[in-house]
């Protein structure tokens, strides 16, 4: 097996902090949040047994059910919150990549 070492940056240097983009990890975690809403809620639909879409309903304001309304709030929310994790996330990391890395 080949050693291997990531880099943020083809030619950076071993001494410099790493960085993470914020509005890309913000866009992205966003995406990811929007889009396991739309798998867990199509879960739901199919399967309403397995209970699965549950959390959904309990930490997310307004959703009431499988309706077009809660299925949109929950979409907003998602992109909102995923959004404002990633943003967050990544300048703490970039924050603490700097002042200590």
């Amino acid at each position: 097996m080949a050693n291997i070492t990531l880099q943020s940056h083809p030619g950076a240097s071993p001494a410099m902090p790493a960085h993470v983009s914020v509005p890309i990890l913000g866009v992205t975690l966003a995406a990811f949040a929007a889009i396991s809403f739309l798998l867990c809620m199509l879960l739901g639909l199919v399967a309403p047994e397995w209970g699965l879409h549950r959390p959904w309903l309990q930490f997310y304001l307004g959703l009431t059910g499988f309706d077009l309304r809660s299925v949109a709030l929950g979409l907003l929310q998602s992109i909102v919150f995923g959004g404002y994790a990633g943003t967050l996330i990544a300048a703490i990391f970039n924050f603490v990549s700097r002042r200590f890395g």
